[in-house]
């Protein structure tokens, strides 16, 4: 576990040095700007649209941050040699991998909880903890995924494109199935079930991010104990699946 928590720690002490911290506080910044902007819009309960519009920009903000500092930092080792520098010592590539996925893992967490704090003014604490424990959950699927992607890919525009497609596809595929098996797609034919059952195939092979983070939980209150713990399950499976195909990919890799 020694070397785990090494190079967890020289990611952490990367990203407090690139100007992550910097990065995050303007969408803290711009956060409070962007409600001081709906508070003087809403008419009535402008505090539950303000709560519903941070949280959906603080996601999005949030996994995108993410997904972008997994990438650059590791093509940006590929490119100085750190990688073979660090697999050249007494370091297996397992301990490499799973070093650099707590790192990032604790990053993300560490956004989530700030942003959680920001949302104190405008949400419930139960409903802010379950949407701080969701999101830190998401944020650490994120991480493995965009790890996974530039140690396949190896640069920066695929990999960031593959996982923001996944990450919004994800979110959209429970609506694309609601209306491909909804009443409008018209009598129900071989032809055209066959788009529904290639939709649903793809909506098995994503994580189930459309449970996750949602932001009604900041105004309408926070999920039940089982609802959180199913979504927080069903990530944590997925990321375990796609650890484990990043980390098979790094073994199979000519160094």
């Amino acid at each position: 576990m020694r070397p785990v928590l090494i190079l967890g720690r020289f990611v952490i002490l990367e990203a407090r040095r690139t100007g992550l911290p910097t990065l995050f506080a303007c969408i803290a910044v711009t956060g409070f700007g962007l409600a001081g902007f709906l508070s003087q819009l809403a008419l009535t309960e402008s505090s539950a649209l303000q709560a519903s519009v941070l949280g959906a920009f603080f996601r999005l903000s949030s996994v995108f941050l993410i997904s972008a500092f997994v990438i650059s930092s590791m093509v940006r080792e590929s490119n100085d040699k750190g990688l073979e520098l660090l697999l050249s010592l007494p370091i297996s590539r397992a301990q490499y991998f799973l070093g650099k996925l707590a790192g990032f893992i604790v990053c993300g967490a560490a956004m989530a909880g700030g942003l959680a704090l920001l949302l104190l003014f405008w949400s419930p604490p139960l409903s802010v903890a379950a949407w701080f424990v969701s999101l830190s959950m998401e944020l650490a699927l994120m991480a493995s995924v965009s790890l996974f992607f530039v140690l396949t890919l190896t640069q920066v525009v695929p990999a960031l494109a593959a996982s923001t497609c996944l990450y919004f596809l994800a979110r959209i595929v429970a609506s694309v199935q609601a209306i491909s098996s909804g009443p409008l797609s018209g009598e129900e034919s071989l032809l055209q079930r066959l788009p529904a059952w290639g939709i649903d195939a793809v909506a098995f092979l994503l994580p189930p991010l459309e449970r996750a983070t949602q932001t009604s939980w900041l105004t309408y209150g926070g999920p039940s104990a089982g609802e959180l713990l199913g979504v927080l399950g069903s990530l944590a499976i997925y990321g375990a699946l796609v650890s484990a195909a990043g980390l098979f990919d790094l073994y199979r890799r000519n160094l």
